[in-house]
């Protein structure tokens, strides 16, 4: 399994279109230490009203709702929110989904907005700053970006690169989907991921696809100096489970800015 190697651009609009009838199978479990940190970070500064600008099928939207938030989702996938808006009936759940850019979308005015589970890795640098200015126009005066990214500096440290590697197996009614992916990491922070997808319907011939696809990831200090350039306070760094950052232990950074 090898692919040619691949260059960092921003990703498409449909770029999960494709995954998503299947995000929760795969997302849903890992999701769960993920959304405890952001709800207690949330209930750490107060924060009453959210914006989800990159809620995908909505995990941290349903998760916030259901423990009292007043929380919008938005996407820039159609796939993504139709199952996010699909989960919303199943569940009654009343809950506002948007369309749009994390770089361009004007959601409101909120105490926070979230963009998490690597999200923002899909940009590039450059984008990535225009969406933070962008975060910064749909906060209120004081108000809090919450985020998550692999970390660079662990990423690049001996052979933890490997830690990233899966093989997942999910069993839905007859049919098998299993999808293992190994990823590389260069010094500019740009993640490649390859993955192989077999599907198997009962017992007919498996089909096998293959996919790849860049994140870009940063180190803390990255994190830091884009943020204060673009008009946010850091006020805390930890990590996924909401412990303490340690740079070179840390496998993802979750940033908490404060908009200056």
């Amino acid at each position: 399994m090898h692919m040619k190697r691949i260059s960092h651009i921003t990703a498409k609009p449909s770029h999960y279109t494709d995954q998503a009838k299947d995000y929760d199978a795969f997302n849903e479990e890992n999701s769960k230490i993920t959304n405890q940190t952001v709800e207690k970070i949330l209930k750490k500064y107060k924060v009453k009203t959210v914006v989800d600008l990159t809620c995908g099928t909505g995990s941290q939207v349903f998760w916030l709702i259901k423990r009292g938030y007043e929380v919008i989702g938005s996407d820039i996938n159609a796939n993504m929110l139709k199952m996010a808006r699909r989960r919303a009936k199943k569940e009654k759940v009343e809950v506002k989904f948007l369309k749009g850019d994390m770089r361009t979308i004007k959601a409101g005015s909120f105490d926070a907005v979230i963009t998490i589970f690597n999200a923002i890795g899909h940009l590039t640098k450059r984008d990535f700053e225009k969406a933070m200015r962008n975060v910064h126009a749909n906060l209120k005066a004081g108000g809090i970006y919450i985020f998550d990214i692999n970390n660079l500096s662990y990423l690049l440290k001996d052979t933890n690169i490997t830690t990233l590697t899966v093989d997942w197996l999910t069993i839905n009614k007859n049919i098998k989907t299993r999808a293992m992916q190994y990823s590389t990491i260069d010094k500019n922070g740009i993640l490649a991921s390859y993955t192989t997808t077999c599907v198997q319907k009962d017992n007919n011939k498996p089909k096998i696809s293959n996919d790849a696809q860049t994140l870009q990831v940063y180190s803390s200090k990255q994190l830091r100096e884009m943020l204060e350039k673009n008009g946010f306070k850091v006020i805390q760094t930890c990590d996924i489970e909401g412990k303490k950052f340690v740079e070179s232990k840390s496998d993802r950074i979750v940033m908490v800015a404060r908009k200056k």
